[in-house]
């Protein structure tokens, strides 16, 4: 029986919907199910009734992700879920190694490989499932529940983890209770305690099975409460206790889950999606109004495309407004964003095809009604423009749009002879000691180094390490470094020169975090704050007295995933 209230579909006229057609009408719990394991670190005893309490849980959820597919147009497809007996979910119980404290808040991939191993023994790889842990994370001082280890997910369209709390209290019966003895954040009911944690279930299953986090548009809020990947990870069950209307699942949100086949029930797709954003324009329709139009350029089946509007403000993804088009038979499509603010915002395209959701596109702009509000955006196309001639090493197609394209004057029109060049005359590598003192500044670009070690691929000069331009701040360089963290670039001075002038930043496109650090003669000379954001910042710095140079980027304390750190235009000068 499910634990929720029966919705009636409702449109809301500010969204943007469609008819998803789809074949696949039969509900998929008997396909590719989800593997539930039970995590017990070795100071800590399994929970009571755990299988038909977590079956109820899981069945819970299971009925909310069924029901909203349903609502959203695309049949009554959910997850499955294995069964040990009527009524019992199967549990793969692992036993940990370490005690409760050393399964912290940040040890989600410490217990993954533990569970990895375990069931590794049991013919299970966990890299080709969807695997959610039950962890005893959660920790009672007294009245006060503190969490302990991670409450998290991640995932892929063929396999992803999810790793939550189970505690007695926990129960989707109880969801409608109003009786004190909960606790989240400060003393709740039972039925607000089993809000955020069954809805934070829902949530995190949510990330393992693709989706990003997005929120509702205003004019939805009232009909259908919060967007389960915003805030509704704490409104879940709400309306079971007349505090509110809950949960749902947004279009976009939907979308991305009818092709995972955790969700539809097909098999893992062995073809990668191909799919080009090949033109968008924005036009201002109203003061909380713009609208796109544009073309796509796919080779796979495009149900759909997601615009999402990511206000800079709150600094996370939480407030992700979306909204939906498909796109005709040649690829074009035209939709309007309603509710923009005008304020910084980041400006996400995807497309959900028929195997995955890919990214199109991911560029900074301020849609506030000024006469250059999509100048970023026309600019990410003519980079695309010149990166795919760059990337084929093609000068004269570089001169073209050169003289085709831009404005002679123009940076881009620059850019495009610069990147022409280096291509046409590479230089050869210099030691900066032996530069001819009639010579006042030196380009490190293409610098001989004594010392040259990077974290992953390679040292690329005047291009990123895939070959294309390096780009930061939505701006093109053909000068720069691209030096991946944790990397140490060392090269001979001889107390030659006296000044080094440089740029620095992170490749647009990475989600990295990095600390930049100039050294001379071992000596700290420049050490940047941590650099999260892709904007480009300069500095100078004395190198009078330096034998030696070294650029040092270390990878912010959080591992070198995505830490495309790039030195632009790294100049000597007498």
């Amino acid at each position: 029986m499910s634990c929720f209230r029966v919705f009636l579909t409702l449109a809301v006229a500010t969204s943007t919907f469609f008819t998803f057609q789809t074949n696949a009408q039969e509900k998929s719990e008997h396909n590719r199910p989800l593997k539930c394991v039970y995590f017990v670190p070795s100071d800590c005893e399994p929970n009571p009734d755990r299988a038909a309490r977590l079956f109820r849980v899981m069945t819970c959820v299971q009925d909310f992700y069924r029901r909203e597919m349903d609502r959203n147009g695309f049949g009554a497809i959910t997850f499955g879920l294995e069964e040990e007996s009527p009524g019992e979910l199967k549990l793969y119980e692992v036993r940990a190694p370490g005690k409760q404290a050393d399964y912290g808040r940040d040890s989600a991939w410490a217990v993954r490989d533990v569970v990895a191993k375990e069931l590794a023994k049991q013919g299970i790889d966990v890299g080709k499932e969807v695997v959610v842990i039950f962890q005893l994370g959660l920790r009672w001082e007294g009245e006060k529940a503190v969490e302990v280890g991670p409450f998290v997910g991640a995932g892929s369209v063929s396999y992803g983890v999810a790793w939550f709390y189970d505690d007695p209290m926990l129960d989707s019966d109880k969801l409608s209770s109003k009786e004190p003895g909960g606790y989240y954040n400060g003393a709740c009911s039972v039925g607000e305690f089993n809000s955020h944690y069954i809805g934070g279930i829902a949530h995190e299953l949510g990330h393992a099975l693709t989706l990003p986090h997005d929120c509702e548009l205003a004019a939805e809020r009232p009909v259908f409460g919060n967007a389960l990947m915003g805030a509704g990870n704490h409104t879940f069950g709400n309306d079971l206790r007349d505090e509110g209307q809950g949960a749902f699942l947004t279009y976009s949100e939907a979308l991305r889950l009818s092709v995972v086949p955790a969700i539809n029930g097909k098999a893992p797709a062995r073809r990668p999606a191909v799919v080009k954003l090949t033109e968008l324009k924005g036009t201002r329709v109203s003061e909380k109004a713009v609208r796109f139009s544009g073309k796509i350029d796919a080779k796979s089946d495009v149900f759909g495309l997601i615009f999402y509007e990511d206000l800079d403000s709150r600094r996370s993804d939480y407030d992700a407004k979306t909204w939906t088009v498909k796109p005709d038979e040649n690829g074009a499509f035209e939709i309007e964003l309603t509710e923009v603010a005008p304020e910084p915002s980041e400006l996400r395209v995807c497309a959900v095809c028929d195997v995955d959701t890919v990214q199109l596109l991911k560029v900074a702009y301020t849609p506030d009604g000024s006469e250059g509000e999509f100048a970023p955006i026309d600019l990410e196309f003519q980079l695309k423009k010149i990166t795919a001639a760059f990337s084929e090493r093609d000068a004269q197609a570089l001169r073209s749009l050169a003289s085709s394209e831009f404005q002679p004057s123009s940076e881009l029109a620059a850019l495009c002879e610069e990147l022409a060049s280096t291509i046409e005359s590479p230089k050869p590598f210099e030691t900066p000691t032996n530069v001819d003192s009639s010579i006042s500044s030196f380009d490190l670009t293409d610098a001989e180094f004594t010392t040259q070690k990077v974290g992953w691929s390679r040292l690329a000069r005047h291009e990123f390490f895939d070959g294309t331009p390096l780009i930061v701040g939505n701006k093109g360089y053909s000068s720069g470094l691209c030096a991946h963290a944790p990397s140490e670039l060392r090269c001979e001075l001889g107390k030659k020169w006296e000044t080094f002038r440089f740029g620095y930043g992170l490749q647009k496109g990475g989600s990295g975090s990095v600390v930049f650090v100039v050294k001379g003669d071992g000596k700290e000379l420049f050490r940047s704050p941590l650099i999260a954001d892709r904007r480009l910042r300069e500095c100078s710095v004395d190198v009078s007295n330096a034998q030696t140079l070294e650029l040092v980027v270390e990878d912010g304390g959080n591992g070198n995933t995505s830490d495309h750190s790039v030195w632009i235009a790294p100049t000597l000068l007498r």
